[in-house]
């Protein structure tokens, strides 16, 4: 210790001494004689093991120091805080500058502790009123108020005095504590920092390794690039040997042109036969020769459907559909359906109706089929009115069925079939009879 702190001891020890005859009251026992009237007891006045606990519970090292200064006392401030609080404690001892000026300092400070406890009467009202102001966190200026009141009895001031003792232990057990958990806190603190340090490091390494491979795709990309211009350059030498890419589609596209209307003169002839064999199952007398030479003009024109062989087998098999589409139904009898359509020498083609064929694919299937079969009872709408429209369009017969069972799908073959060969008899005219020739 620096030799201000020793005269500041010495200071001290003189005024301690210069008192020491003095007996604190607050070790008496208070009579009902003259000491009665007296309502407090003065600081220097309590017992000397009360001193520490007042001076550190109510108030702080830096009041000590304001005090100490404003009575001309000299405290450096490298002093420790223990060291202050020691001499200041044994100084509180004493009648002097420094005591009633930190009298007065409490005092002032916890006016209003003062006035409850002084209004307060018996033991059972002091017990309360202490434990509410402790309740409250007021221990210091309780504390003060009922250590210097002398109608607090002794026993209780005794008591208070242990607990505030006690306090301090515990509060030195908490602040251990909260060290300890501080320290848990600042290993884990630390792990935490190394662990994002670490990831830190993993993530620039991510990125380096990211902009290596941006690197070399741009390189790639580069080369890519270079070699098909070098292609591109290459094509002006070759394409006199190689046949131009355009010239390729434009036949293409002519030759499906052709193909579309082989196709709908092919459906023209076909609704035009349609129209035959309705015209020969109603005939009328009068009609009869208007027929004949229609026919006749039919059979004497150029027309895309010819019918070759004579004879009923030969109308038979030209009548019936080489290709039928059935559009929806029960998923479980497309296999008998199917056995159907085959006992007629048909092919069939079968489409879901959206369940899991898309609609749009009835706009492939339609053109190479002959006819279209939908059960409106088990069929999306969607698929139904498609197929409905694009038979319109291309001229070729939509048969709806009441239900999805095999025997509607069988006489309504039937019927197509039937009406199909009275076309073709129309066309070719009756049959020779047996024996007879053409």
């Amino acid at each position: 210790m620096c030799a201000r702190d020793d005269k500041l001891r010495k200071a001290i020890e003189d005024a301690v001494a210069a008192h020491s005859g003095r007996a604190p009251l607050a070790c008496e026992e208070i009579g009902s004689d003259g000491q009665a009237a007296r309502r407090r007891i003065a600081l220097w006045e309590q017992a000397d093991s009360v001193h520490c606990s007042i001076v550190g519970t109510c108030a702080s090292v830096a009041d000590l120091r304001r005090t100490a200064r404003k009575v001309g006392i000299e405290v450096s401030p490298d002093t420790p805080d223990y060291d202050v609080h020691g001499h200041f404690v044994r100084l509180s001892t004493t009648d002097c500058a420094f005591s009633r000026a930190f009298q007065k300092l409490l005092d002032g400070r916890f006016e209003g502790a003062l006035r409850r406890v002084g209004r307060a009467r018996g033991v059972a009202e002091l017990e309360a009123l202490w434990r509410d102001m402790c309740d409250r966190g007021q221990v210091g200026p309780a504390y003060w108020a009922f250590m210097t009141h002398q109608h607090v009895p002794g026993p209780l001031r005794a008591r208070i005095f242990g607990e505030v003792h006690m306090w301090s232990h515990l509060a030195g057990a908490s602040f251990r504590q909260k060290n300890e958990e501080a320290a848990t806190l600042r290993d884990q603190l630390q792990e935490a920092e190394d662990r994002a340090r670490r990831v830190e490091a993993g993530l620039r390494e991510a990125l380096t390794q990211r902009d290596r491979e941006l690197i070399e795709l741009r390189a790639t990309l580069a080369r890519l690039k270079a070699g098909r211009a070098a292609d591109e350059a290459r094509v002006p030498e070759t394409a006199e040997a190689a046949p131009d890419a355009a010239s390729l589609r434009r036949r293409l596209d002519k030759a499906g042109r052709a193909l579309q209307s082989a196709r709908v003169r092919a459906r023209q002839a076909e609704a035009r036969l349609r129209e035959i064999g309705e015209e020969t199952r109603r005939p009328a007398p009068q009609q009869m020769p208007r027929q004949g030479a229609r026919i006749a003009a039919i059979a004497a024109g150029p027309s895309p459907v010819a019918v070759v062989g004579t004879g009923a087998a030969q109308a038979d098999a030209a009548a019936r559909p080489k290709a039928i589409l059935y559009v929806g139904g029960m998923h479980g009898h497309r296999d008998r359906l199917r056995g159907i359509a085959e006992a007629f020498n048909t092919t069939f083609v079968h489409h879901d109706g959206g369940v899991e064929d898309a609609p749009q694919r009835l706009d492939h299937l339609l053109p190479s089929v002959d006819c279209v079969f939908c059960p409106v009872s088990c069929v999306s709408h969607d698929a139904c009115l498609r197929a409905k429209k694009i038979c319109q369009k291309l001229n070729k017969p939509f048969v709806p069925l009441r239900s999805t069972g095999q025997t509607a799908f069988r006489k309504a073959l039937q019927d197509l079939v039937g009406e199909r060969s009275a076309a073709q008899f129309a066309l070719q005219g009756p049959l020779p009879e047996e024996g007879e020739t053409a």
